[in-house]
């Protein structure tokens, strides 16, 4: 019985720092700003003129965020 108290409370230990570290789409396209200033700027152009949208949907938010940094990388054209 001990153990499995035990193992519980381990468990939901671990689980909430798991979720304390996730970092939300908008945290990433910040700190892309905030690293790379103009660049970051006209790739987040880019991503609008081929239609991604920058509203506060994180599954949106993150595939701008995706597409900003590989065009930060070079990886976009």
């Amino acid at each position: 019985m001990r153990f499995l108290v035990v193992a519980t409370c381990v468990t939901a230990i671990i689980a909430s720092t798991a979720v304390a570290q996730q970092r939300t789409a908008r945290d990433m396209m910040n700190d892309m700003k905030a690293k790379h200033g103009k660049t970051f700027d006209d790739c987040q152009s880019l991503a609008t003129s081929r239609g991604y949208s920058l509203n506060d949907n994180e599954f949106d938010s993150r595939a701008v965020a995706m597409f900003v940094e590989g065009c930060i990388m070079g990886k976009q054209r």
